[in-house]
């Protein structure tokens, strides 16, 4: 009866890209401050994972629980961010709905249909 239930019930609107960023602020907690972390999915300098490597130490040390950091869960600059940022308890990744970032630190939080929506939530959110 629940499943008949659940197939006649209409489809739920579609959320906008604010209403997503809105929800995701709310999973975050509202009073953090977000640091959206974009990067190349490639090094072109034989210092720069090293400097990723510092930043995402350093910065993680200076800000503990105040941020919550978050990256397209993406490889390259953005992975090797979110592997150096403490445990992992304030790094979260953005995927289109039915994605997941593979990463073994973080959380992944899914919002927008493809890559276009989730880039568009991900410019509202931090």
């Amino acid at each position: 009866a629940a499943a008949a239930a659940a197939a006649a019930a209409p489809p739920q609107p579609k959320e906008t890209a604010a209403e997503a960023a809105d929800r995701l602020r709310g999973t975050l907690g509202r009073d953090s401050c977000i640091v959206c972390i974009l990067g190349g999915t490639d090094f072109r300098n034989a210092d720069s994972r090293a400097l990723v490597e510092a930043v995402a130490k350093n910065i993680h040390a200076a800000t503990g629980s105040k941020a919550k950091f978050v990256t397209g869960g993406m490889a390259g600059v953005q992975e090797t961010f979110a592997m150096h940022c403490g445990d992992g308890s304030s790094m979260w990744h953005l995927l289109p709905v039915g994605q997941s970032s593979g990463f073994s630190k973080g959380t992944d939080i899914n919002a927008g249909a493809d890559l276009e929506e989730r880039k568009a939530i991900f410019g509202l959110l931090g």
